[in-house]
């Protein structure tokens, strides 16, 4: 693409600052759209999906009590517990991306913290603190533009991959949890009002 780019600009005799202008505007242009646009809290400058959700006909203790089952059939590791109230967990996912020069791909795992608070008829997730350790080396927080190891481990390609990734794996996650809090929402055996 750079060297259409070149020949086009010869074309059209462009001076040698107009082409460098140019290249450097095209290569911003095509990292820019490569990068993954993760949620980033305002005031922790950390990656974080949270999100309120409506569970009406559930009370505090039955969420929670859901939040609990799920968090250990995921084999999430609990942090903190407030019985019936809030439940922290340290959770991972499985990832996948490609090793700098090679068509190789390496896998690594993303660890997060999983918070899920309970009240009347409501629930809230937050999943926050992702850190990549992996294969050929670990890469550190996922809010940084660029992996802690060298770029003979992991290249900006595959850590934007890594990035996409992870984000595919957390709404995943998400997902399951929601379907799992939904099903338990339209129980008819759970309901109280008949």
């Amino acid at each position: 693409m750079i060297y259409i780019l070149f020949v086009y600009s010869r074309q059209l005799k462009i001076n040698n600052m107009s082409k460098i202008l140019l290249t450097l505007s095209l290569l911003v242009t095509i990292f820019s759209s490569n990068a993954q646009d993760l949620p980033v809290n305002a005031k922790s400058g950390k990656i974080t999906f949270m999100k309120t959700v409506d569970a009406k006909g559930l009370t505090a203790q039955q969420l929670y009590d859901i939040a609990k089952e799920w968090g250990g059939k995921q084999n999430f590791t609990i942090e903190e517990d407030q019985a019936g109230a809030k439940i922290t967990y340290k959770g991972s996912c499985k990832v996948k991306y490609p090793v700098s020069k090679s068509a190789e791909k390496s896998s690594g795992d993303v660890a997060f913290k999983f918070q899920f608070g309970a009240k009347e008829g409501k629930y809230r997730y937050i999943f926050t603190n992702f850190t990549h350790t992996g294969d050929p080396e670990d890469a550190g927080a996922l809010e940084d533009a660029e992996p802690d190891c060298t770029f003979k481990s992991i290249s900006m390609r595959g850590w934007t991959v890594l990035k996409k990734e992870t984000h595919k794996e957390l709404l995943k996650t998400i997902e399951a949890l929601t379907k799992k809090i939904t099903a338990e929402q339209n129980d008819p055996t759970k309901s109280d009002d008949w």
